[in-house]
C-alpha cells in the first residue's frame, strides 16, 4: 500500500546557509521519484542560496514575506500538500545540517513498517550537547511525562514522518514558532495517535549556533504549551476546595466522620467536574481520555484513590491542626505533587529503535 504513496520532503528555512542545498543534493542521489518543499520563512538574505535552491530537481519553493515562524511553515507546506490531494507520507526535516541524508532515508524506511503513526527521528544525547538544547528537551520531556503520561527520548526533533492522512489533524494544532512540534506530540497522546522513535545521529554544528530557536522567548512557548494541560486536574482541585470549604462553612463545627464525609461529597464533585472538563474538550480537557476502556477506567481508579487518600490525610493532619479548610488546602498540595510525582515514574517507557 505505501509503494503506492509518493514521498514529500518538508524543509522549512529561515536564514539558511550552505548547508541546505547541499542536503538537496543529497537527498536526490538518496530517493527517487519524489518531492522537496522548501519554505522560505521570510528570510531577509541569502537570495543567493534560495536562487540556487529552487533550481534544484524536484524542489518547490514557497515564500513567506515576512518571519512568522517554523510551526506556520510547516502549516503552509501542510496546505499546499493538502491541494496536491496526493495521497502521500511526509517527512519534515531541518535545513541546518542536523539531519543526515542517511538518517532522513531510516526514518522513511522505519515508517513503511509502522504505517499511519507518527514516526520521530530521536537523538541519543550520549556525547557532549549544547546546554540549551539539552535543558530545554530534558524539560519537556518531564512536563510531557507529567501532563500527558507519555515518555518520549527526544520531544524536539523537527525530523518526523507521516501520512498525509494526518494534514487536517495537523492543520488544527495550534502554535506558530517552535512551540508548534511540542503541541503536535502533545496533541497525537490526546488523539491516541502511535508515536514511536527510531535513533539518529546526534549533530550540533559550531554549538548550534546557526539555530534560530531563542533560549528564553521559544522554552517559555514550549513549556507553557504543555502547563496548559494541567489546567483540567488544576481546576477539579480548585472545585473540590470550594465545594468542601462550604460545607464545613455550612455544618460548622463537624465531627471528624462528617467532615470524611463532605470531603468525600466535594472528591465526587470534583471527579464529575474533571469528567466533564474532559468530555467537553473545555479548559483542554482530552475529550479522547474515556474513549478507551483501560484509559479511562485509569482516570477513574486513580480519581477514586485521590478522594480515599484526601480523607485519610484529612484526618492525620485533624490530629495537628483544628482548621478543617486549612487542612484542606494542604492535603490538595500533597495530592498534586503526589499525582504529578506518580505520573513521572510510573510509566512505560518508551523504545527507542536501533534499526
Amino acid at each position: 500500500m505505501n509503494q503506492n504513496k509518493k514521498l514529500i520532503i518538508i524543509i522549512p528555512a529561515y536564514e539558511p546557509d550552505f548547508h541546505l542545498p547541499e542536503l538537496i543534493d543529497k537527498l536526490n542521489n538518496y530517493f527517487n521519484d519524489f518531492k522537496m518543499i522548501v519554505v522560505n520563512d521570510g528570510s531577509k538574505s541569502h537570495d543567493d542560496i534560495f536562487n540556487e535552491v529552487k533550481e534544484k530537481a524536484n524542489v518547490t519553493l514557497l515564500t513567506h514575506e515576512e518571519n512568522r515562524g517554523k510551526g506556520e511553515a510547516l502549516k503552509t507546506a501542510f496546505r499546499y500538500i493538502k491541494e496536491l490531494n496526493i495521497d502521500s507520507i511526509i517527512i519534515t526535516a531541518d535545513s541546518d545540517g542536523q539531519h543526515k541524508p542517511e538518517d532522513i532515508k531510516k526514518v522513511y524506511n522505519f515508517y513503511l513498517k509502522h504505517e499511519d503513526t507518527l514516526v520521530l527521528g530521536s537523538r541519543k544525547f550520549e556525547n557532549e550537547v549544547p546546554k540549551r538544547s539539552s535543558f530545554g528537551n530534558d524539560v519537556s520531556r518531564i512536563l510531557l511525562r507529567i501532563f500527558e503520561n507519555k515518555h518520549l527520548n527526544d520531544t524536539q526533533t523537527g525530523l518526523r514522518a507521516f501520512s498525509s492522512n494526518l494534514l487536517d489533524f495537523l492543520l488544527n494544532v495550534k502554535g506558530s514558532r517552535f512551540e508548534y512540534e511540542m503541541n503536535m506530540l502533545a496533541e497525537a497522546v490526546r488523539e491516541n495517535i502511535n508515536i514511536y522513535e527510531i535513533a539518529i545521529e546526534t549533530i550540533y554544528i559550531d554549538e548550534n549556533k546557526a539555530s534560530h530557536f531563542r533560549p528564553v522567548r521559544d522554552f517559555s512557548r514550549i513549556s507553557a504549551c504543555l502547563i496548559k494541560y494541567g489546567l483540567p486536574s488544576l481546576i477539579a482541585c480548585i472545585i473540590d476546595f470550594i465545594a468542601f470549604t462550604i460545607f464545613m462553612l455550612i455544618f460548622k463545627d463537624s465531627t471528624i466522620f462528617e467532615a470524611n464525609l463532605f470531603s468525600a461529597l466535594a472528591g465526587f464533585i470534583s471527579i464529575f467536574s474533571a469528567t466533564l472538563i474532559n468530555v467537553t474538550s473545555i479548559f483542554y480537557g482530552n475529550k479522547n481520555i474515556l474513549k478507551r476502556r483501560a484509559r479511562g477506567l485509569r482516570f477513574f481508579i486513580t480519581c477514586f484513590i485521590l478522594v480515599i487518600l484526601n480523607m485519610c490525610l484529612l484526618s492525620v493532619f485533624k490530629l495537628f491542626m483544628e482548621n478543617y479548610i486549612i487542612i484542606r488546602i494542604i492535603t490538595n498540595l500533597i495530592l498534586l505533587i503526589l499525582l504529578m510525582i506518580s505520573n513521572y515514574f510510573i510509566l512505560k517507557k518508551s523504545v527507542l529503535y536501533e534499526e
